[in-house]
């Protein structure tokens, strides 16, 4: 399994982008080189954020942006982000698209004997009611956008995977540019999120993890077609 390169996540999303707008589905896994945190396009143009970011980006940390919502994402070395584009039915609801990817990665964990759950996590970042958690702590953040086509709904379903623990000096960081942000958003702090490599002892399985995340969503995608031809 070859996990795309990408030098900044910058490209990396304007890849899944690519992969939207051809309209056909599509499955990418990828990583940046370069640290970066990923903000909503909606936040990062607002007058009361120039600041911040410009401290971020001198910190280490530049702010690139995303056309789905959200909050602030870390992106890196750190990070393993998993991509699908996948045709949706008329009955498919945005709770189908979360739960589909939510299911490939807890496949993927439990053939290291990892059992994950989904829900809210407070003070992890971007959090919401899909986070991936193990044993209560965030592993893994989700975020889907939808379209229209001729041929029908599509989705672009997107997760980023902690694969090992983010530099210390990210924290702060990522508290300065969040109070701005979002305010009324308990802090992101780095007790309350996981890496893969707490979870999965040896280079072997660790560096494993990636193919077995692929199998996971072949197996989730042909149960999603198999589900959409029975509800057609």
């Amino acid at each position: 399994m070859i996990i795309a390169p990408f030098s900044n996540a910058t490209d990396g999303i304007a890849r899944e982008a690519s992969l939207f707008q051809a309209a056909q589905p599509a499955m990418l896994i990828w990583q940046a080189d370069e640290n970066a945190l990923v903000v909503p396009t909606a936040l990062a143009r607002r007058d009361d954020m120039k600041n911040p970011m410009a401290e971020a980006a001198h910190m280490g940390w530049p702010v690139v942006t995303r056309g789905s919502g959200g909050g602030i994402v870390p992106q890196g070395p750190c990070t393993l982000n998993i991509a699908m584009v996948v045709a949706m039915s008329d009955i498919c609801t945005m709770d189908d698209g979360y739960r589909l990817i939510c299911d490939v990665i807890a496949e993927a964990l439990t053939r290291f004997d990892v059992t994950s759950t989904t829900g809210s996590c407070e003070n992890a970042f971007c959090d919401g009611q899909w986070n991936v958690l193990v044993e209560g702590r965030k592993l893994a953040g989700t975020a889907q956008r939808w379209r229209s086509t001729p041929q029908g709904r599509l989705a672009l379903i997107h997760a980023a995977i902690l694969m090992q623990s983010p530099e210390p000096g990210l924290w702060p960081v990522m508290q300065n540019l969040h109070q701005v942000a979002l305010p009324r958003h308990s802090l992101p702090k780095a007790e309350a999120h996981v890496a893969l490599d707490e979870l999965i002892s040896g280079n072997m399985n660790f560096n494993s993890f990636p193919g077995a995340l692929v199998r996971a969503a072949e197996d989730r995608l042909t149960l999603h077609e198999r589900q959409k031809k029975a509800a057609a």
